[in-house]
């Protein structure tokens, strides 16, 4: 059952550390140990800077921006590491974590994207371990996540990453198989309304309003190549290429989509 409605989540980082505003209310603690954990994050660390951000929870438990990144930093680690020994029980924290965040910070646009992106990757999860067994579970994990990121697309229109989150979420359920889209229509209460083209208008959005996100310009490239446009997809590769990634996954991100069109004509 991978092709369901959270099976668009195997998106990057989403730029933990781009979203200052965000984390104006952190206390000075706190405060350093998100920063502490962005730098961990930028330099390609992940585990190191989930370690700091946990320390400042210690000190600060219902800090938003901790809660947030922290659940972020956890879902990135189920998406790095080889295999899937011990992505259940991250992607469950990384959920609690994130609601813990929604709960103290329900006007915070990124606690919600956090949310999103864990449910969306811990339905994923499902579906791969356990395939139509828990078919049902999986497509109401997708829903919650859209419900998600589009009340953090409300609290911040300006922020790329919920148009990121939708324009991957259009991509892949436009790609799904006939039947798979018959037998959610049929039996697990219908199929969303999705579109390529409107996948391509989501995340060209993504790129204008942070033209420095590596996520933003693979998901873009990923999804002209799903339309049959291998040139434009080239193009946004190039320019992804110039870019510094931001985190461990998004350089794997760039990698893993260089191998993809490497063997397109």
């Amino acid at each position: 059952m991978r092709g369901t409605l959270a099976t668009a989540c195997a998106v990057g980082l989403l730029g933990v550390g781009t979203a200052r505003a965000q984390d104006a209310a952190s206390a000075s603690p706190a405060r350093s140990a998100a920063v502490q954990g962005d730098s961990l994050m930028q330099a390609g660390r992940t585990a190191a800077a989930v370690e700091a951000w946990q320390a400042g929870l210690e000190g600060a438990p219902r800090d938003v921006a901790l809660l947030w990144k922290t659940s972020i930093g956890l879902s990135a680690l189920a998406e790095e590491t080889p295999g899937h020994e011990g992505d259940e029980a991250r992607l469950r924290q990384a959920i609690e974590l994130a609601r813990r965040a929604v709960h103290h910070g329900p006007e915070v646009s990124r606690a919600h994207t956090a949310l999103a992106v864990a449910l969306g990757r811990y339905g994923r999860h499902l579906g791969y371990a356990y395939r139509i067994q828990r078919a049902g579970e999986v497509i109401e994990l997708g829903r919650q996540a859209h419900r998600e990121i589009e009340r953090a697309r409300a609290l911040d229109p300006f922020d790329y990453a919920p148009y990121v989150f939708l324009g991957a979420f259009h991509r892949e359920l436009a790609t799904v198989h006939p039947v798979a889209k018959a037998v959610a229509r049929t039996f697990l209460g219908g199929y969303p309304d999705v579109s390529l083209e409107e996948s391509a208008a989501l995340l060209r959005r993504a790129v204008a309003l942070d033209p420095g996100s590596v996520t933003a310009h693979v998901q873009l490239a990923r999804t002209w190549l799903a339309m049959g446009r291998t040139a434009e997809a080239r193009t946004v590769l190039r320019d992804a290429l110039a870019l510094e990634p931001r985190s461990r996954l998004e350089r794997l991100e760039l990698e893993r989509f260089q191998e993809t069109l490497s063997d397109r004509p």
